[in-house]
């Protein structure tokens, strides 16, 4: 579903010379006619084997060996991590998509063994109803730490669906025409909008696919005044409703080292919330 537009494959004045520089333009082609793309970049390359130790080392921590497991939290608990939130086509392509100023919101990992179920089709966007602004809101970035195949358990995405600035449809989810997995060798940087529907497929195979997930948002999306100083000991003595205005039943906020992930009751119950008007 491409847009017409020419207009569509413009780039703001302040990041097109990097976008030049890094030989990007295809890449911002790809963005706007299919949702995502394929990075390669040398300094991607040259972290991975890095990034992927540290995250398998980082989940044996938080728990015991299994099918589904993650590390959360990454930021500061390897050095690799920093320098991989800032490898340089990534962070031209990011700015492209969310304006200049993004925001690191999430930088968490997955690891799927042989039988992981597949993740259900979905848009990042999870935290926001339909139907979507014109700008987005959020980008997404896999790490591809293990080549990504289909029978691997690769991402699945069906391009061009960013356009309809919606949620896929139970029926859609269940159809899932158009459904395309994405192939990409180690060392990839697979990053697309938060309006793009896209899951995983099982994995077949033995051994494990390691992936890092990042995602950057819009400046305008962090908070004024940082609350945390305010503990649940003291959210507990206020009057009902000031836990919901600081956000401590949400997922949104809520990982910590520990919990190696999203709890899921929360991640119900935020989506429920930020999708709808009902309670």
């Amino acid at each position: 579903m491409p847009l017409d537009t020419a207009a569509s494959y413009d780039v703001p004045e302040f990041l097109a010379p990097r976008i030049d520089a890094l030989g990007l333009r295809e890449n911002v082609r790809e963005l706007v006619d299919q949702g995502y793309t394929i990075i390669q970049d040398p300094v991607a390359h040259a972290l991975t084997d890095r990034v992927r130790e540290a995250i398998v080392r980082l989940a044996e921590e938080t728990g015991p060996p299994r099918t589904g497991q993650s590390a959360a939290l990454l930021l500061g608990r390897d050095p690799v991590f920093s320098e991989a939130v800032l490898v340089p086509r990534l962070l031209a392509l990011v700015e492209f998509l969310v304006g200049r100023g993004a925001i690191l919101s999430q930088l968490t990992s997955s690891i799927r063994g042989e039988g992981a179920a597949p993740l259900v089709l979905h848009a990042d966007n999870s935290w926001f109803p339909a139907p979507f602004p014109n700008w987005e809101i959020m980008a997404t970035a896999c790490w591809v730490t293990d080549e990504f195949t289909r029978e691997g358990g690769c991402t699945s995405i069906i391009p061009g669906t960013h356009v309809l600035k919606r949620h896929p449809s139970e029926e859609e989810c269940r159809i899932q025409e158009g459904l395309v997995p994405i192939v990409a060798p180690k060392g990839s940087l697979c990053l697309w909008d938060g309006s793009v529907w896209h899951g995983n497929y099982p994995r077949e195979i033995p051994g494990q696919r390691v992936v890092m997930h990042m995602t950057y948002t819009r400046v305008g999306f962090a908070p004024v005044e940082d609350y945390s100083h305010l503990d649940d000991a003291w959210v507990a003595n206020q009057p009902e409703g000031i836990a919901d205005l600081l956000g401590r039943k949400l997922f949104l906020g809520a990982t910590t080292v520990e919990s190696g992930g999203a709890d899921p009751v929360k991640l119900r119950y935020t989506q429920r919330i930020a999708r709808s008007d009902k309670p």
